[in-house]
């Protein structure tokens, strides 16, 4: 906890207050992406046993407010629409209650269990591994990615309205903009995930929070004030 708030002052020179979120209700917040998958086995972030730099890559949400959210038609996307390369998913009808996070992974070359939701259904229930909703993008493209070196995660509701959008490096595509889009960069080299420093907090890289690479299911600050981390 001290770490990540000393972090806080020196690289964003002012305090968080966690209990105000950046989006309005009744949208969720991205509050982690994995954008470089870790080597060997640090890289099985969805703990089917085997890593995969592109099938481990996940984004996580989380609702901040005081009510549900219906995420059936809220959709996930990066820089590559309708290109090759595009990651992209739309949640099927899925209710996250107050408080609830979900994992969403590329899913390319990994092993599920029957309870992880797809684009076509809701998980019958919570992963027991990271105690939070789970889906799999289904993706069966290898190249279907994000970039380490530049790309976007840009949540848009079921009206194609602009909720929130992570962005990282350089790239040539235009950056999507509008009036009501949370726009937020995270900082530096890629390294990880980039995770959200609390609700209202900004993105950084996991490392500087903990100095790990990632949390699938749980803040890692959270989780250092709890006497199990669960190894994450």
């Amino acid at each position: 906890m001290v770490l990540g708030v000393v972090l806080s002052v020196v690289l964003f020179g002012q305090p968080v207050d966690e209990s105000r979120p950046i989006v309005p209700a009744p949208n969720p917040l991205i509050t982690e992406v994995l954008v470089a998958v870790p080597k060997d086995s640090a890289g099985d972030a969805n703990g089917d046993g085997q890593r995969d730099a592109t099938g481990d890559e996940f984004v996580e949400l989380m609702n901040p407010h005081d009510r549900a959210i219906e995420l059936g038609g809220f959709t996930i996307s990066d820089r590559n629409a309708g290109g090759q390369g595009e990651v992209k998913f739309t949640f099927p009808k899925f209710t996250l209650e107050p408080g609830e996070i979900v994992v969403v992974f590329n899913g390319f070359n990994q092993r599920f269990s029957p309870e992880v939701g797809t684009k076509e259904r809701a998980p019958k229930a919570k992963d027991e591994r990271l105690g939070c909703w789970v889906f799999s993008m289904g993706n069966t493209n290898q190249y279907a990615a994000f970039s380490n070196k530049g790309d976007w995660v840009l949540l848009t509701d079921p009206d194609g309205r602009l909720v929130d959008i992570v962005y990282w490096g350089s790239f040539k595509a235009e950056r999507p903009t509008g009036a009501d889009l949370v726009s937020e960069q995270v900082e530096g080299r890629s390294r990880g995930s980039a995770c959200r420093y609390l609700f209202g907090g900004p993105m950084v890289w996991h490392h500087h929070l903990d100095g790990k690479d990632m949390s699938p299911g749980r803040h890692p600050i959270r989780a250092s004030m709890s006497a199990d981390d669960g190894g994450r």
